[in-house]
């Protein structure tokens, strides 16, 4: 089966001016020095997957500690000097030009061509019969000084607007958005963040969509890359509010089950990613600094179970590094599944960041002649 994504085009998102990326594979590196644009590209795909749902766009400016403290008045608020809400989303931030383009996103593939694009714009508010109030997208005359700031998102002729005071931490702590909406979702898109394996009772709601279940058996089989002896795995504790779940392992060397974080950094990276791929199930599956916690030693191994599952649940990887440990172990695995494998390259030219596509034996060729595609 094509992956779901066979080209991407992202324009004036953060530090991509224009990108266009092509072909992609059933599973993807992306490498690159710092600051070539490798985890803007994971967020743009979250973004397109989730239709520029308002909880990704906020999880993604908190991710980074961009979600300001917003005030009322700050959805009147506009600064082409950068300080307005999500403003470190467009390109040239924090010295924005003075006619700000709208970001654009784009995608073909086997899943259905998805678009995306948003900007900045003012509407006025006004009262609905019900008594609550709205923004009248359609106004083309008002006084700028009613006028409130807010985010313009259309797709596939369709557009909506969200405040900008709707992204800032004080909004989102008196009304959280929903995290999952189908309504607003195109692609089942989870997201491993270079930090993933911090903090297994975050994982506990992953955990209980496939307890139980083939997939549970999967994800096991992947924790004995690094302990042959763990046998089971399963998530206790959330009885009451102020109690976090935690995964605890059952090896045959021990005893008694233990929590997982007693086995270290590289096993609780290689559940978070493990546990992230099988709920991605026919969607998308980003990783963000693949290499964290895990010792060289398990990499080439820990792709190749990732080669393997994405190819049995119908899942799609992007994954990023600046390791050549991980670019090594990932021609490694990709030498066993040459159609699934591509490696892209990012790196700088003036203002713009160009990609360079490796194909399993081009990647075969300058990982066994040590040519630099970090």
């Amino acid at each position: 089966m094509e992956p779901k994504i066979g080209s991407l085009s992202i324009k004036r998102f953060r530090a991509l001016r224009e990108i266009n990326i092509s072909p992609l594979g059933r599973v993807n590196l992306i490498t690159g020095r710092n600051n070539a644009g490798k985890s803007s590209i994971l967020e743009a795909l979250r973004l397109l997957a989730s239709n520029a749902s308002p909880a990704v766009i906020f999880d993604i400016l908190r991710y980074r500690e961009e979600a300001e403290d917003i005030s009322a008045e700050s959805s009147r608020r506009f600064d082409l000097e950068g300080a307005f809400p999500i403003s470190s989303l467009f390109h040239g931030f924090p010295e924005l030009s003075k006619k700000l383009e709208p970001v654009e996103i784009k995608s073909n593939g086997s899943q259905r061509p998805m678009e995306l694009s948003f900007e900045i714009g003012w509407f006025p508010e006004v009262r609905t019969p019900e008594g609550t109030s709205r923004l009248d997208t359609q106004a083309t005359l008002f006084d700028e000084e009613d006028a409130v700031a807010a985010l313009k998102i259309s797709s596939g002729g369709d557009s909506r607007v969200v405040r900008l005071d709707s992204y800032g931490r004080n909004a989102y702590r008196a009304r959280p958005f929903r995290m999952e909406s189908s309504d607003e979702s195109r692609l089942n898109c989870i997201f491993v963040s270079a930090y993933g394996g911090e903090r297994t009772g975050t994982l506990g709601s992953m955990w209980d969509k496939i307890a139980l279940s083939d997939h549970e058996e999967h994800v096991v089989d992947a924790l004995r890359i690094i302990d042959p002896n763990i046998s089971a795995i399963s998530m206790v504790g959330g009885e009451s509010p102020g109690r976090s779940r935690t995964a605890i392992v059952k090896s045959q060397a021990l005893a008694r089950p233990v929590p997982l974080r007693s086995f270290g950094d590289g096993l609780n990276r290689l559940f978070g990613i493990v546990l992230s791929l099988v709920n991605a199930k026919d969607g998308l599956l980003l990783i963000d600094e693949f290499e964290n916690g895990m010792h060289f030693s398990i990499q080439t191994d820990t792709w190749r179970t990732i080669f393997k599952l994405a190819n049995r649940l119908n899942v799609q990887v992007m994954a990023t590094s600046h390791s050549w440990d991980a670019i090594e172990s990932f021609q490694r695995a990709a030498s066993e599944s040459p159609e699934d494998g591509v490696l892209i390259r990012l790196s700088r030219k003036g203002d713009d960041i160009i990609p360079t596509i490796f194909r399993e034996d081009e990647l075969t060729i300058a990982t066994r002649e040590r040519i630099e595609v970090r």
